[in-house]
């Protein structure tokens, strides 16, 4: 065994192809490292020529690597897109105008121009624009749509991306309440007839209306008839009804009661 085979030995190394004592040596001192450069130099039969790649091909591997590396480190820092507000809530009442757009800005942090896309995942939610550039900052505006929606709390994204790496997701919050509206009463009417009081000069007559026997709210006075229509009462209650007459001495005792339910 040749001086130089011990020595390779003794450092772990062989002569193999280059590949395999590259890790073992990696870390070693400059003295180890120039026996490696000579251990992978081997001659191929009858050749003539050394089989091994150069140093300086590799020194420039090493660069393109480390110039990739880098490139994705520069393009991972970009991604600190600050974006204001974090999230979005809109509040609304069931059956009534929509909320107000709101306004999500993106800043870029550095002064290179960038392509910018919004979306959405949710039918009532609507953004724009969709695709834009940006160079400082841009913003990006957000609408919502309470129409045919039953109260209650939506939830949806909205998803922006920045170049070709950075995506950002931008949660949204609907929360609809209930109307405060009563919904439209239908009313109807009620025709009342009576008889004519005898025996002594009527003025004319009162119709009594309320919805409880006893305690009326509301008076119609009539002419001196024997019919009258009530007006504006609600489908679905009963109303109770008294009919008096009057004249210049006075008003008489209430009429029997009647009741009706509306309908």
């Amino acid at each position: 065994m040749s001086s130089e085979s011990s020595h390779l030995k003794s450092k772990g190394l062989s002569r193999g192809p280059l590949y395999g004592p590259h890790l073992t040596s990696h870390q070693k001192t400059e003295t180890p490292m120039r026996h490696y450069v000579r251990a992978t130099t081997y001659q191929v039969a009858g050749s003539g020529h050394s089989n091994h790649p150069s140093p300086t091909m590799w020194f420039g591997k090493v660069l393109g690597i480390t110039a990739v590396i880098l490139g994705l480190a520069s393009e991972g820092l970009a991604c600190h897109q600050p974006i204001s507000p974090s999230s979005l809530t809109f509040y609304a009442v069931q059956g009534a105008t929509n909320p107000p757009k709101q306004i999500l800005t993106v800043r870029n942090t550095n002064t290179s121009t960038k392509t910018l896309t919004a979306s959405d995942n949710a039918t009532w939610l609507t953004v724009s624009p969709t695709s834009t550039t940006m160079t400082t900052s841009k913003t990006i505006t957000a609408a919502v749509s309470t129409s045919g929606r039953a109260a209650g709390t939506y939830n949806a994204n909205i998803t922006i991306k920045v170049a070709t790496w950075c995506t950002y997701t931008v949660p949204v919050k609907l929360v609809i309440s209930p109307s405060t509206t009563p919904p439209p009463t239908t009313t109807k009417s009620a025709t009342l007839t009576w008889n004519a009081v005898t025996g002594a000069t009527v003025t004319g007559y009162k119709v009594y209306v309320g919805e409880a026997p006893g305690l009326y709210t509301r008076t119609v006075t009539v002419g001196n008839v024997t019919s009258s229509t009530v007006n504006s009462l609600t489908v679905g209650r009963m109303y109770y009804f008294v009919v008096t007459a009057y004249n210049s001495a006075g008003e008489s005792t209430p009429s029997n009661m009647v009741s009706k339910t509306i309908q």
